[in-house]
């Protein structure tokens, strides 16, 4: 997984999700817009982060963000107790 680079800046922050309140589309394959950066912040719980294309597989957790990169497939599972939001930059 990359780092977000240090040239794009937070646009937009998405409510806070849980197991529950999850769009169905971001438990299925999707992703960014060209330019569109994420990180995927976990204020309690797991959530599970796959990018299938690299083959990776994350446990993401309120001490290990994930970040989402530009037209780069990917899906989350958030677990039973999870809450995360999602952070864009461009």
């Amino acid at each position: 997984m990359k780092d977000i680079p240090e040239n794009v800046r937070a646009y937009q922050k998405t409510q806070l999700y849980t197991a529950k309140t999850t769009p169905g589309m971001m438990k299925n394959d999707h992703r960014t817009r060209g330019g569109v950066w994420g990180k995927i912040i976990v204020r309690s719980g797991e959530v599970g982060y796959e990018i299938p294309e690299d083959e990776e597989s994350h446990t993401l957790t309120p001490d290990n963000p994930g970040v989402i990169e530009p037209l780069k497939f990917h899906r989350i599972d958030p677990k039973p107790g999870a809450k995360f939001y999602l952070e864009l930059y461009r």
